[in-house]
């Protein structure tokens, strides 16, 4: 555990020096949260990207998450996630990061209902993406019948 909390600091605090697709430096989490598959979006079979708009605040902390676009159930959940996060206080290896920026949550299903899981549930990707994976729920076809 010791070895993968320090390979975890590590890619933090690497991250700092990495700019977003876009060329513009965003400011890197230092306090990541994370989250389970909503189990509605699951019955349903709810895939796809929720992406969101987020401010910080020179703290580091998520003043405001708006849903640019996306199933709103994932919006809803990706928002009361990410007000959890703390970022670098506006600040990135190269300079003063962007207080505001766009940040995705990826929510995949994978493999059978029930099968174990064979990989992270949850993965912060730097600079501003999550992907959360989870086996769909399995349905219950036979409620109801006699």
């Amino acid at each position: 555990m010791r070895i993968l909390s320090t390979v975890f600091c590590g890619v933090i605090a690497l991250a700092g020096m990495a700019l977003s697709a876009s060329g513009q430096d965003v400011p890197f989490a230092t306090k990541v949260v994370g989250m389970e598959y909503p189990r509605l979006a699951q019955l349903a079979r709810m895939t796809g990207i929720a992406m969101l708009q987020v401010r910080i605040d020179s703290n580091g902390k998520v003043t405001r998450a708006t849903g640019v676009f996306g199933w709103p159930l994932l919006i809803d959940k990706a928002k009361a996630n990410i007000v959890l996060w703390t970022f670098s206080a506006g600040k990135s290896a190269g300079g003063v990061a962007r207080s505001e920026f766009d940040f995705a949550y990826d929510f995949e299903l994978k493999g059978e209902p029930d099968a174990p899981r064979l990989w992270p549930a949850f993965t912060y990707e730097y600079p501003n993406k999550v992907t959360i994976v989870s086996p769909p729920e399995r349905l219950n076809t036979q409620a109801g019948r006699r």
